[in-house]
């Protein structure tokens, strides 16, 4: 599981079989992102509970 923020993180991570949660608190928004197929994404990482749930489950 990675969590990523740019395109470039979620093709290097799809290319190594990880799956990615992406937040969109960078360079890139969340359409992007998710153009970029990431398995989720979020807005920002205010949400803990969210995200601790989601690498609990693999996502």
């Amino acid at each position: 599981m990675l969590i990523g923020y740019t395109p470039a993180d979620i093709e290097g991570a799809h290319a190594n079989g990880v799956r990615v949660i992406a937040v969109a608190t960078g360079r890139s928004d969340e359409a992007a992102l998710r153009d970029a197929d990431a398995e989720v994404v979020l807005p920002d990482l205010r949400d803990a509970e969210l995200l601790v749930k989601l690498v609990g489950n693999g996502v």
